[in-house]
């Protein structure tokens, strides 16, 4: 059973649901009578946001759609559309979904993960951390006609702190192209594999190119660094235990439950 996505939902739907309550749910509009309150217009965002997590409109916008779905559901009460099979159907899906998340939320909740288990997990995987980190500078260029360019002027002796300069782009250009130390997760594939692939002091004789363009890259510096803290990485590891233990509680109910699958037509 795929539970990453529904527990990390139910977990924010969660939390959005304890500020929304210990917190006054004011009215932010009535409809015919109806309100709409501050605790829908928190769900409605999250339910937005988790399917586009770059959502992010405003939130007036925010409450004419509730406005508007207000009106909808009017119309859909007065033409029966709630009577129908179909709606039912969803209805039906609908509980399914949100008492299976309240119910990992509860058992969280009463089952807290101990702290000693937290520094374990921490434990047993700090060691196995790539803590590699890069220092480089780089020439970015919208084309590769112009990183060739670039890379023939190098060859003949050019400095590459006056090109990038002269011809980058990006917001390092100015300080010569300098990125400083930087974990190679922080980048985009295209970029740590090449710098990971040179030796230090050497740059580029071919062009790597990446979702913002062209790059020539000059490798500065390679060293060890340092491991987050537990309390930096302790949120993430909550979430991975978490689903640990939804995933094991889960297992157990189904021991305990009879259930029976229909034979499905090929």
């Amino acid at each position: 059973m795929k539970l990453k996505l529904a527990l990390i939902g139910s977990i924010l739907l969660g939390c959005v649901a304890q500020q929304a309550f210990a917190e006054e749910d004011k009215t932010l509009a009535i409809v015919n009578g109806q309100d709409i309150k501050q605790s829908t217009l928190q769900f409605y965002a999250l339910e937005r946001r988790q399917i586009d997590p770059k959502n992010s409109a405003p939130m007036d916008q925010l409450i004419d759609d509730l406005i508007n779905m207000q009106l909808l559901k009017e119309e859909a009460h007065k033409n029966k559309l709630d009577k129908s099979a179909d709606f039912k159907a969803r209805m039906k899906f609908i509980n399914l979904s949100m008492l299976s998340q309240v119910a990992m939320i509860h058992y969280l909740d009463s089952h807290p993960i101990p702290e000693a288990r937290l520094k374990e997990e921490y434990d047993a995987n700090v060691t196995k951390m790539d803590m590699t980190e890069l220092k480089a500078s780089h020439i970015l260029v919208q084309d590769e006609a112009k990183a060739k360019e670039v890379i023939e002027k190098l060859s003949k002796g050019g400095k590459f702190t006056e090109l990038a300069k002269e011809y980058s782009t990006g917001p390092s250009g100015p300080k010569g192209g300098d990125l400083g130390w930087f974990s190679p997760q922080r980048m985009v594939p295209e970029f740590s594999q090449a710098v990971l692939a040179m030796k230090d002091n050497e740059y580029s004789k071919k062009a790597v190119q990446t979702q913002f363009g062209w790059h020539i890259i000059l490798r500065t510096g390679q060293r060890k660094g340092t491991p987050p803290s537990f309390e930096e990485v302790k949120p993430t590891i909550i979430t991975s235990l978490e689903q640990e233990y939804i995933q094991k509680h889960i297992n157990e109910l189904r021991k305990k439950a009879k259930i029976k699958v229909a034979q499905q037509n090929p």
